[in-house]
């Protein structure tokens, strides 16, 4: 396993400085074996075909509009080298989550770092309905469509982070790229935005033969690796906190066919000797034009059934699955406790997928950064991106406090791959871990609830954030006198009451809501139903009262249909108070032990003090009994000192007469 972690200390924190700019081709050889090993390390999702035997779900490419549309693939692909294939015991068992929270079966594993950071976390799934050139461009296009629209912290982020601005960018050939890239994001509630400066090596030529299935051909792939990097030409912005974030991510195609007329190299003898004929033209029937004139050209063939069988190739190859892995592992900086960041990892970066597949099945057409015209492809991205005022908060992100809702979703949920996890567990740990008057401090007010669906689908989340607890403010109850803590208690209260019920107030307006949608449809259906009749008018009798009687049992279904769903609203809504009372209760009950708690703790740190005080007291009188004993001894050895000490006795009994009789005095006058 130490060749595991000796590859992940390839994705640490590095100075760009260390970069060798003059040989890149070798640099980023050698990471992106590292990068091949650990994506390699990652167990396959359990249980699938082969993927010799496996046949495509889907008869078109690219069917998917959205991630709901993509469907998780049964194949599998390859087993790698056994060096490789052996690592995979290093990352156990796969987290297990519902079908409703993992409907991609994206399989997330955990590993323990041995350089005392943060644990590793990855995920492997494989999917089909989209090609895997489309991900590819997405893939690539991801970033440079964020940097083209301007705004606040993260401003045009698809997973969660927004690009800021690219400080530098190499062209290593056929390797690939090497960027650097300055980041930002975002997370909800009043937390200061994160920035991030990452060195990102890109490439479709990362995999060796250790990764193909007969040593020979390796499918086509698309590897990232994102590593932090102090850059010389940028400094700490103000208003933000530097966060750091770690990752190597690979989509590849599993080859359920393969194009014969795209043959490898390495093969290529062995697949013209296999296809009985060789790839040159029949001389007979050429001319020697450079051009072809056109099909009508005298003494020319032209092969249009080997052009259609290219086609029909290119089709076939573009509905293999795609397999896709990535390790991560994230710090958002601020002094948020390492526990909370990798409790909510597993379900932000399963979130992750479905947010990527929403946004590239959605675009109708992705530019490829490989060949189109990247400054008009920006162009547009700029003129079509929305103007909401994001750019005017750039100008001071610290300052800015929204209260955010999220609607209802399958994930825990999520921004961003990378840094999402921090995003959400961070809300997620607030009112688990926040002690209340911070709680009360981070949730000033509610937002408005969003439309509510038809379905009645789960209630949507507050997501708070519990960065930089030691900027709140937050006194501590054991610096205040008795007086001040009880009065603190009423309002920690109030503040985690409004808190734990804030869930069933929704619950409740969105059963109003639904019951407003059911009695409008109820009032145009008795609308249809009179229109229907009236137009009834004109004819015989007999019909009249065909469509009256018909009038009437459509009404009474459609009233008693009516009438049996605002019953279950009523009986749903019933229970929301009661859980709400229950809950209120409960809260009630638990600040009057926490007010009881508080009031002992005090009044036992009060007698601790007390008791404290006595002691030096006591400690104090000793050590002057002492020195009064030393002195009247010495005292009285002097010549004259039993004259001294005598009218020292006299004048500490006349001190202590005139107390009495002043008192005395005063009595006598009233």
């Amino acid at each position: 396993m130490a060749e595991l972690h000796s590859a992940l200390e390839r994705l640490a924190p590095l100075d760009f400085s260390e970069v060798p700019t003059n040989e890149l081709t070798e640099y980023m050889r050698s990471a992106l074996e590292a990068g091949e090993l650990i994506c390699n390390s990652v167990p396959p999702p359990p249980g699938g075909e082969d993927f010799q035997s496996s046949r495509p779900a889907l008869s078109e490419p690219n069917t998917a509009a959205s991630a709901k549309d993509i469907a998780a693939s049964n194949a599998r692909a390859p087993e790698p080298h056994s060096s490789h294939g052996d690592l995979q015991k290093a990352w156990g068992k796969p987290y297990k989550f519902s079908a409703k929270e993992n409907p991609l079966d994206v399989k997330v594993y955990k590993m323990a770092a041995h350089d005392r950071h943060g644990a590793w976390f990855a995920r492997r799934s494989v999917h089909e309905g989209i090609s895997f050139e489309r991900m590819k461009k997405a893939m690539q296009w991801e970033f440079l469509e964020s940097l083209a629209i301007e705004g606040g912290p993260g401003a045009g982020a698809v997973r969660g982070i927004g690009v800021d601005s690219r400080l530098e960018q190499f062209n290593v050939g056929k390797k690939g790229q090497l960027e650097v890239w300055q980041l930002s994001a975002q997370f909800p509630g009043p937390t200061t935005p994160r920035e991030f400066y990452t060195m990102r090596m890109t490439s479709g030529d990362a995999l060796s033969s250790k990764s193909s299935a007969d040593g020979k051909h390796v499918p086509r792939h698309f590897m990232s690796m994102s590593r932090p990097v102090t850059h010389p030409e940028v400094s700490e912005r103000s208003g933000y906190i530097l966060g750091k974030y770690e990752s190597v991510e690979l989509i590849r195609e599993i080859p359920l066919h393969r194009n014969k007329r795209s043959a490898s190299v390495t093969n290529l003898a062995d697949h013209t000797a296999a296809s009985g004929h060789t790839t040159g033209r029949d001389r007979g029937s050429t001319i020697s034009y450079a051009e072809s004139r056109g099909r009508d050209a005298k003494g020319e063939k032209v092969d249009n059934h080997q052009s259609s069988q290219q086609a029909k190739d290119n089709e076939a190859e573009e509905l293999n699955p795609i397999e896709w892995i990535m390790v991560t592992r994230s710090d958002p900086g601020g002094g948020i406790p390492r526990f909370m960041v990798e409790r909510g990892t597993p379900s932000s970066i399963i979130a992750d997928v479905s947010k990527f597949f929403d946004w590239a099945c959605s675009k109708k057409d992705i530019p490829d950064p490989e060949n189109d015209d990247m400054g008009e492809a920006l162009e547009i991205v700029r003129t079509q991106a929305p103007t909401d005022g994001s750019a005017d908060r750039a100008a001071a992100p610290a300052a800015e406090k929204i209260s955010v809702e999220s609607g209802p979703t399958t994930e825990v949920p999520a921004q961003g791959g990378y840094l999402d996890s921090a995003k959400r567990i961070i809300g997620a740990g607030v009112d688990a871990y926040a002690p209340a008057p911070v709680a009360e401090w981070l949730k000033p007010e509610q937002a408005e609830v969003n439309n509510v669906d038809d379905d009645l689908s789960s209630d949507s989340s507050s997501y708070q954030s519990a960065d930089d607890f030691g900027h709140a403010g937050v006194l501590s109850t054991d610096s205040l006198p008795l007086s001040d803590t009880q009065q603190s208690i009423p309002s920690s209260s109030g503040s985690a009451i409004t808190t734990g019920i804030s869930h069933h107030d929704r619950e409740l307006r969105k059963l109003d809501q639904h019951k407003e949608k059911l009695d409008h449809k109820l009032a145009k259906k008795r609308e249809a139903e009179a229109n229907k009749l009236n137009s009834q008018q004109g004819k015989s009798e007999a019909d009249q009262k065909k469509a009256k009687e018909r009038h009437e049992n459509e009404m009474k279904k459609t009233e008693e249909k009516h009438s049996k769903d605002v019953e279950k609203l009523e009986a749903k809504k019933n229970k929301e108070i009661e859980k709400a009372r229950k809950k209120r209760q409960k809260q009630l009950d638990k600040d009057i032990v926490a007010k009881v708690t508080r009031e002992r703790d005090d009044f036992r740190r009060r007698i601790d003090m007390i008791q404290r005080e006595n002691q030096l007291l006591r400690e104090q009188i000793g050590d002057v009994q002492q020195e009064n004993t030393a002195l009247v001894h010495k005292l009285s050895k002097l010549a004259g000192g039993d004259v001294a000490m005598q009218a020292i006795r006299d004048e500490i009994a006349s001190a202590k007469k005139r107390p009495t009789s002043s008192i005395r005095s005063g009595s006598s006058l009233r």
